[in-house]
């Protein structure tokens, strides 16, 4: 609804809206304003302990892609490589954050299987305390080739990393394959990627979809912005995008869904302990299984997925 004001204000609109969304727009700028101070504080904490941080998301779009067009804070999502992520916890903790509990009883926040945890802070802002750079599929690679294109910004006087413009895209159409309202604020995040001066490097985007298997996703989010909004995207990487997935999907169309599915979970546990340089194990896959699918103990595994299977 913030969004929806700027845009109605950019056209000269605004007054003959309903009087409330100035309102909300206005409580939005304000909360947008106490969570950047507090980024502020945050990102000299982790940068004094020796911890790397990049902006994803909010921050970063609202910084960038957005200018003076609003975009609101739902939350501050940091990045920080695996390795720091416990010293990154404990400054938060440090500075009043609350350390969010795990999925189940039996599972540990420090879980190899855990990609990023969502944390209050005491000024009641959300903040997402992100291991990768593509969580859809964690990658040193990935990692490393992000942190290597990350873009300088200015948050006040301080200047942050943030994500590239090609990264971002590719992060968010993930998202944008969801539902709910995350879904919606992903697209609208994609039309402004779209629009940023100098363009988005697309060779960049179809690497990190085609390493990061996210091709899927972003072809579905391409098209539909294209087919919504008229927003399009170069013909080519459209083109290079469906034929890569025509020959992905050939054999796997015949095949039955739980099969597929099947197949998805194992790959997603492989690429995490790749990931991490950690070689697979029965005993590791168990504990994937039972964090994936939020149970207690490990005796529900095979129940749990004899129901999967035949529901």
């Amino acid at each position: 609804m913030p969004v929806l004001h700027a845009n109605l204000a950019r056209f000269g609109l605004a007054e003959e809206a309903d009087p409330r969304l100035k309102g909300i727009h206005r409580r939005a700028w304000y909360a947008n304003q106490l969570a950047l101070d507090a980024a502020k504080r945050w990102l000299q904490r982790l940068e004094t302990g020796g911890v790397p941080v990049m902006l994803a998301d909010a921050p970063a779009l609202a910084l960038t892609a957005y200018g003076d067009r609003f975009r609101s804070l739902d939350a501050l999502a940091l990045i920080v490589p695996p390795e720091h992520t416990a010293t990154a916890a404990r400054v938060l903790l440090e500075e009043g954050g609350e350390r969010p509990f795990p999925a189940t009883a039996s599972v540990d926040p420090d879980s190899l299987w855990v990609q990023y945890e969502t944390w209050r802070m005491s000024t009641g802002q959300r903040l997402e305390l992100h291991r990768h750079a593509a969580p859809f599929w964690p990658s040193a690679a990935l990692d490393a080739a992000a942190w290597g294109r990350a873009q300088s910004i200015a948050l006040g006087k301080r200047s942050v990393l943030a994500l590239s413009a090609a990264d971002q895209l590719v992060r968010s159409s993930v998202a944008a394959v969801g539902s709910g309202s995350v879904s919606l604020m992903a697209l609208a995040d994609m039309a402004m990627l779209l629009g940023v001066p100098g363009g988005v490097d697309w060779e960049v985007v179809l690497q990190v979809a085609e390493t990061g298997r996210a091709n899927r996703a972003l072809l579905a989010a391409l098209e539909y912005l294209e087919s919504a909004l008229d927003l399009a995207a170069p013909a080519e990487v459209m083109t290079r995008l469906r034929a890569g997935q025509r020959a992905r999907y050939a054999v796997l169309a015949a095949a039955p869904n739980r099969l597929r599915a099947a197949r998805g979970l194992y790959a997603q546990y492989r690429r995490v302990l790749a990931a991490r340089g950690i070689e697979p194990g029965w005993g590791l896959f168990l504990d994937f299984l039972q964090y994936r699918w939020g149970l207690r103990r490990r005796s529900e595994i095979f129940q749990h997925a004899v129901a999967r299977w035949f529901r």
